[in-house]
């Protein structure tokens, strides 16, 4: 037997497109996708150690990302998620003249998301825009977690809210498994070691990134962030969310 929202969802969604698709019908139909996201995810961590502060959105998880010109599907899957306390900082490569129009005005819908740009383009894989933005980070946005991610890449409409659950008082970072283009799409199995994770299916503290900082510009700098957060703290204090919760594109 089906749940209820999702045969509720079914149900709306057979509505003409006119109907369907705008004012409170939309915004029921995306209420409904949130909690049926939610109820299929709960045995992810059946007791929550921060399940009251999840509830009443004290979390702020801070999201950094470059972006060179490109649609920003980031913003759109951020936009989506079940837990709505974030904040998304896009850092240009470069001047920012010829992003697109209808990538300014996404970006510009959400009071959420700011967009900053360097003064020169870099074209080092967006390292030097994830330096900038960790900067930015440090001495200008409060928050309690950070995810680094790509402009390009999607994080399922639970991922903020699942990888909150799975913090405790022991636990420093959390990563889930991920879909890669690199792998065929195929769904992986993430593990601590180079080439086997992306930094975009890592959650962790705001002070222990900092702390971790942004170090290498080469080909293997996504790597280096995870390798540097892990001598922060430790493998102990990783914990694994046996979830595919991001698509990386």
């Amino acid at each position: 037997m089906k749940a209820v929202t999702e045969y509720l969802y079914r149900l709306l969604s057979r509505l003409p497109p006119k109907t369907r698709d705008k004012g409170i019908v939309s915004r029921a139909r995306n209420r409904l996708r949130h909690w049926e996201i939610l109820r299929r995810t709960s045995p992810l961590t059946p007791n929550p150690a921060y399940h009251n502060a999840i509830k009443d959105r004290d979390f702020k998880v801070i999201i950094v990302s470059p972006i060179y010109k490109s649609f920003p599907v980031l913003a759109v899957s951020l936009i989506e998620q079940t837990y709505d306390n974030w904040e998304l900082l896009f850092v240009h490569d470069g001047p920012s003249g010829e992003i697109g129009d209808i990538a300014k005005s996404l970006i510009e819908s959400d009071k959420r998301i700011r967009f900053i740009e360097t003064e020169q383009r870099a074209n080092d894989w967006g390292h030097t825009p994830r330096q900038r933005g960790f900067q930015e980070v440090e001495s200008k946005i409060e928050g309690d977690f950070l995810v680094v991610s790509n402009s390009d890449n999607y994080h399922v409409p639970g991922y903020v809210e699942k990888m909150l659950e799975a913090f405790d008082d022991s636990t420093d970072a959390v990563y889930c498994n991920m879909s890669h283009d690199y792998y065929g799409w195929r769904n992986f199995d993430t593990r601590l070691e180079y080439s086997f994770v992306d930094c975009g299916c890592v959650m962790a503290r705001r002070d222990i990134a900092i702390a971790a900082g942004w170090n290498d510009n080469s080909y293997e700098g996504d790597w280096k962030y995870v390798s540097d957060l892990v001598d922060q703290c430790g493998t102990k204090r990783f914990k694994k969310l046996n979830a595919t919760l991001f698509v990386h594109s």
